[in-house]
């Protein structure tokens, strides 16, 4: 597992966690905080999880895990039939 994608399960709980409103305030301010430390920030609404906010680079390794797993268990899938 990649640097990046091991950082996707570290949240940080004290700064990793804003609510909605403080997240339109300071968007350009979180982005920045995204991509410098590869974690994603976790935007909440009324208390509750709502968005994740993420830089390119962890979306990017995101898809390609999400794109090999399909491959292989649709290749899986064709083997067993």
């Amino acid at each position: 597992m990649s640097e990046i994608t091991k950082n996707l399960l570290n949240v940080d709980l004290r700064q990793g966690v804003v609510p909605i409103s403080k997240a339109a305030s300071s968007l350009a301010a979180l982005i920045k905080r995204s991509q410098s430390t590869h974690q994603p920030i976790i935007v909440t609404q009324k208390g509750y999880p709502a968005g994740v906010l993420i830089d390119v680079e962890l979306f990017t390794a995101l898809r390609e895990l999400a794109e090999r797993y399909e491959a292989e268990r649709n290749g899986h899938n064709n083997n067993a039939e």
